[in-house]
């Protein structure tokens, strides 16, 4: 199956004439982009064995190419408790845990004040002002502070800072430095063979280990919802660990050649996974489990088609298209959640 472009044509740009007197790099790269398939892409099928197949094979693909084995098996580490704020229906700690050898996370942990044991969600933050701080209503959000808004309704919620970004930002010790940030964090990264997004999504997988070993946690019952880059992390995330049982993607649900492709930041560029599968291949290896897309229609640098559609035609596939849903709203690049949050506690 070829790329597909947002304007809907056959090239990104069009091919011009190439020669010792006309060099043009953007040639060279549209020609090679359009003449590869993705290996991995989600199988036309109504076969279960065959989809069963196809799962295994792209898990073990993302795992290589996020460099997750590097890392080793997620730990559940202990979380140290810094801070405790008492808020409406819930109490908020600042905690920090170390996932790897001098690897801390900073997170919020939000406990409704209702007795549990209650469903929780994982809430990884995007680019966005005050990071982990936005989607717990801290600094102001964007959109709507959504881990704020699960735990005034009884869930747990957990919202760490992404490897390289808020607490966790390098960019303060690099002031002389151009970059910082995620590039930063991932030219280091990439210097010993790691990759920044496998080591925020591994990050995850040890926050997840200790949301589920709470006391005020149902462990059966785990969603995960987020914006921009924190969509972008919870479609990976959901796509590796089945104990997500329903995922909320908002404002990052599109296909590489719409946005990698341009330049997008360097945290959404693993080596080579253009190369087994595309965007909607992730959402077809959450299937059937429930996924909620919401989408402002000014969003345009975010485009949710043709990727929505390719994703029901995995659900449809496997008989389990009332699990996809869809909210186009009105507004731009924000965590909307009139629909998608009332879904997330309905679902768990």
């Amino acid at each position: 199956m070829r790329r597909v472009t947002q304007a809907g044509g056959e090239l990104i740009e069009p091919l011009r004439p190439v020669g010792p007197g006309h060099p043009h790099t953007p040639s060279y790269l549209n020609r090679r982009f359009f003449t590869f398939e993705r290996v991995l892409a989600f199988p036309p099928s109504r076969d279960v064995d065959e989809w069963q197949r196809w799962r295994r094979k792209l898990r073990r693909a993302l795992r290589k190419v996020l460099c997750l084995d590097e890392l080793g098996p997620a730990p559940t580490p202990k979380a140290i408790v810094q801070e405790t704020v008492q808020c409406d229906g819930y109490r908020r700690e600042r905690i920090a845990y170390e996932t790897l050898p001098d690897n801390w996370v900073s997170a919020y942990l939000l406990i409704p004040d209702s007795p549990g044991p209650r469903p929780a969600v994982m809430c990884p933050h995007g680019h966005v002002p005050g990071c982990k701080s936005n989607v717990v209503g801290e600094t102001e959000p964007s959109g709507v502070a959504y881990a704020h808004e699960f735990a005034k309704r009884g869930l747990v919620a957990l919202a760490p800072d992404n490897a390289g970004m808020g607490q966790r930002d390098i960019g303060d010790e690099q002031k002389a430095m151009p970059s910082a940030g995620c590039f930063l964090t991932w030219a280091r990264l990439n210097q010993m063979g790691l990759d920044l997004t496998g080591l925020r999504v591994f990050d995850l997988m040890a926050g997840l280990n200790i949301l589920t070993g709470q006391p005020e946690v149902d462990a059966r019952r785990i969603g995960c919802a987020g914006l921009s880059g924190g969509c972008w992390l919870s479609q990976v995330f959901t796509a590796l660990d089945r104990r997500i049982k329903a995922v909320i993607l908002s404002g990052y649900f599109t296909t590489f050649v719409q946005t990698s492709w341009h330049g997008h930041c360097i945290c959404h560029h693993p080596f080579g996974i253009g190369r087994i599968c595309d965007m909607p291949d992730l959402s077809a290896l959450i299937a059937p489990r429930r996924q909620f897309v919401e989408s402002g229609i000014d969003d345009a640098p975010y485009p949710h088609e043709p990727a929505y559609s390719m994703t029901r035609r995995a659900y449809d596939l496997l008989g389990a298209g009332d699990r996809l849903h869809l909210h186009r709203y009105d507004g731009g690049h924000m965590f909307c959640g009139e629909k998608s949050i009332p879904w997330m506690v309905e679902q768990l």
